[in-house]
């Protein structure tokens, strides 16, 4: 209701002005004729206006319909009839500013700003199309013409600057500013361009005076000092920065942003004690933003410090600011980060943890959540975190996916197969996540007998991604487990070896493979690579090495290693009875 209120309003003003302006018009050509001659041309243009006038009125209607086409064909018919009809003309000139046709735009639009000099509408559009086109020393001349007319609008001094900057004239742009402050008094938006310009060219004691000028006026705002000291340091000045960072010492010793800035002149002089105390004065300040904290903590919190007195003084600067801004999820964030950063992960996941409970809106917090709790095999919290993150945020897939990994490590299989199916659904745009997904679908339906599914869900994995060697592995593993289809295993596991060589997890799949297909003597060629890589051999490595000896008539190295598997306290169902009665069993 407002919008068509407010559209209304400006229609009726645009109509009663275009109205009046023709009257006037029509008004001052019949003064000019006789009487009678007078009579009858008023009659025939009372009438053209009247029609231009119904067709200025359409075109408003059409354009606020968002009929453009229509409107333009509107606005030029009323031209045909009045060509002088200078708010068709800015009607068209807007109309065609919107669409980008530059062209266009500058003709209707110098057209209304010469059929009305004094309508600072017009001359603002033409000036801004001019602009447009790149010709910015004539824009610069419109508005000089328009703060002529309207010397105390303020925001034509502005416009007018900004043109001659663009023009590269930056003394007549200072002059601009100059004029303005005359009406206005010193204004901070106009000594911070104007001392930039001087520094552009090369007045380097203007630009300092146009600083202190604002520090004299506004003596309790830091930030003027602030940039003063930082514009004596960019011009190698460091005797002068310095007085004026002992000047604020003196008058705002307590100002966070004062003793941010001296630690960073500290620092870069190698002061580093001082300027960490500057540092930390800064950032026990509630009044500094914690924005402000963080932005300067991220690149310590990133990555590891080169020695142990900055990681102490990275930890100290952090934990002040969560102590600071103890109720600000941010601040938990970045301590987190630091804790995970040196690998303190129970910490870490305390800090997350606090972060979420201040404010639960950052999917990226929980999900550091996630992958710490996995890291840390906290697999019940894992499996409590991914259901509420699942909850909170369903269309991330990474949730189903840690949720999957939890309630099968919990043997919640139902659970995990349901929350994988729902993942692979909405993990279309990770093609990786969804092999992952698929795999270890396969894993799950494998455990619980389902081979048929447990096959297919593999096979959707190598559609998606045929090179994973982790894939590969499993899914040959699984097979020669089972004696079925061994040939497709054999290529699956010679692939992943292939893929990912000198891996004694892969070359012991690919051993029991050919050991399945009765290839003993190849077999042994490649578990013996295994356990050469690893000398924590595992109890199945190490138990499937003596099967193999075993095949190949060398039984007493064969219970030797069954002995060796027992010690590692794993292997196989059959493993006391092998090294028992010196037989192998399967």
């Amino acid at each position: 209701m407002g919008k068509s209120i407010a559209a209304f309003s400006l229609l009726l003003l645009l109509l009663t002005g275009a109205m009046e302006k023709a009257e006037a018009q029509n008004k001052k050509g019949n003064d000019k004729k006789g009487k009678k001659t007078g009579a009858t041309q008023s009659k025939s243009e009372n009438a053209e206006a009247q029609k231009a006038q119904k067709l200025f009125f359409d075109g408003i209607v059409a354009n606020l319909k968002g009929d453009a086409e229509g409107a333009i064909q509107a606005f030029k018919l009323c031209l045909t009839l009045q060509p002088k009809h200078d708010a068709a003309m800015y009607e068209l000139a807007r109309i065609f500013y919107d669409s980008h046709d530059k062209e266009q735009t500058l003709l209707y639009a110098e057209n209304a700003a010469k059929t009305d000099p004094a309508n600072k509408w017009y001359q603002s559009l033409y000036a801004e199309t001019l602009s447009v086109n790149n010709r910015f020393e004539e824009a610069a001349k419109v508005y000089e013409r328009v703060v002529s007319l309207y010397p105390s609008d303020y925001d034509f001094y502005f416009d007018w600057a900004y043109m001659l900057i663009q023009a590269n004239k930056y003394a007549e742009a200072i002059k601009v500013y100059d004029a303005l402050e005359l009406r206005t008094g010193p204004l901070e938006d106009v000594s911070i361009q104007k001392q930039k310009l001087y520094i552009r060219i090369g007045q380097f004691d203007k630009a300092v005076a146009e600083l202190q000028k604002l520090s004299n006026a506004f003596p309790n705002e830091v930030r003027y000092q602030l940039t003063l000291a930082e514009l004596y340091q960019a011009n190698n000045m460091p005797d002068k920065a310095q007085e004026v960072y002992n000047k604020l010492m003196e008058t705002a010793p307590d100002n966070p942003y004062a003793n941010l800035a001296l630690a960073d002149y500290l620092q870069t002089k190698g002061e580093t004690a001082q300027a960490f105390e500057k540092l930390k004065k800064a950032f026990a300040d509630p009044e500094l933003p914690l924005a402000t904290k963080a932005q300067r903590l991220s690149p310590m919190v990133e990555q590891k410090a080169a020695n142990p007195a900055d990681k102490d003084r990275i930890f100290e600067l952090v934990k002040l600011v969560t102590d600071t801004h103890t109720t600000e999820a941010l601040a938990h964030i970045i301590y987190g980060d630091l804790l995970n950063t040196y690998d303190q992960k129970e910490e870490a996941l305390q800090q997350f943890t606090q972060a979420s409970q201040i404010d639960g809106s950052s999917y990226e917090v929980w999900h550091q959540m996630l992958v710490i709790n996995y890291e840390l095999k906290h697999f019940d919290k894992l499996a409590s975190v991914s259901t509420q993150v699942i909850e909170l945020f369903p269309n991330q897939p990474y949730p189903y996916y840690f949720n999957g990994i939890a309630c099968n490590e919990l043997k919640t299989y139902d659970k995990a197969i349901k929350s994988l199916k729902q993942g692979t659904l909405i993990s279309a745009d990770n093609q990786n996540l969804s092999a992952q997904m698929y795999s270890l679908l396969g894993s799950i339906y494998n455990e619980t007998k389902d081979f048929e599914k447990s096959d297919n869900s593999f096979e959707k994995a190598l559609k998606i991604t045929p090179n994973d060697p982790y894939i590969l592995n499993n899914y040959s593993y699984f097979l020669s487990l089972r004696n079925f289809n061994l040939e497709r295993a054999a290529q699956m596991a010679e692939k992943a070896n292939q893929l990912e060589p000198n891996n004694s997890s892969f070359e012991d799949t690919y051993a029991w493979v050919l050991y399945k297909q009765k290839k003993y003597a190849d077999a042994r060629l490649w578990i013996e690579k295994a356990i050469s890589r690893n000398t924590d051999n595992s109890a199945t490595l190490l138990e499937h090495y003596g099967d193999i000896l075993f095949q190949l008539n060398e039984p007493d190295k064969a219970v030797e290693n069954w002995k060796k598997a027992k010690e590692k306290n794993g292997g196989s169902e059959f493993l006391d009875k092998k090294i028992k009665d010196r037989k192998l069993y399967e």
